[in-house]
């Protein structure tokens, strides 16, 4: 109960909105797949990802058939629409995610794979304008 809140918390601080808005939440540990799409989505996703893993760890989401960018999720949050194809690039360490979804209300249209940055919500802290770090409190 307590990961749901801090969850909550630290999504309402880069989109309050989806804050409100998002239906189901996911929390893996060592989450490794091969690429797919997220079928059940109505719109995009936020991932975040913690722990000490190195060499990537990142979302890899195929924006065109000859584009794929990498989206850094590590201690921040990113936005992907998942209903493009995706994927965790390879890592090796301990790599928690937390990935909100919604999958229920009216469907947005898919315009991009990719979003960029989010500017804070008025209520969020200077720590959290450039990424939200968990507090020191947090353990996974």
């Amino acid at each position: 109960e307590r990961l749901f809140e801090l969850a909550v918390e630290a999504v309402g601080e880069v989109d309050p909105a989806f804050a409100e808005a998002f239906t189901a939440l996911a929390v893996t540990k060592n989450f490794v797949g091969s690429p797919h799409i997220d079928t059940l989505n109505v719109g995009p996703f936020y991932g975040l990802s913690l722990g000490e893993f190195t060499g990537g760890g990142a979302i890899a989401v195929e924006c065109s058939p000859f584009q794929v960018a990498e989206v850094d999720t590590r201690g921040k949050f990113g936005k992907v629409d998942g209903r493009f194809p995706h994927w965790v690039t390879p890592y090796e360490g301990t790599r928690y995610s937390l990935i909100y979804y919604v999958t229920s209300g009216i469907v947005e249209p898919q315009t991009t794979a990719i979003f960029a940055p989010l500017p804070p919500s008025p209520n969020a802290t200077e720590k959290s304008a450039a990424a939200w770090v968990p507090p020191t409190s947090f353990e996974p």
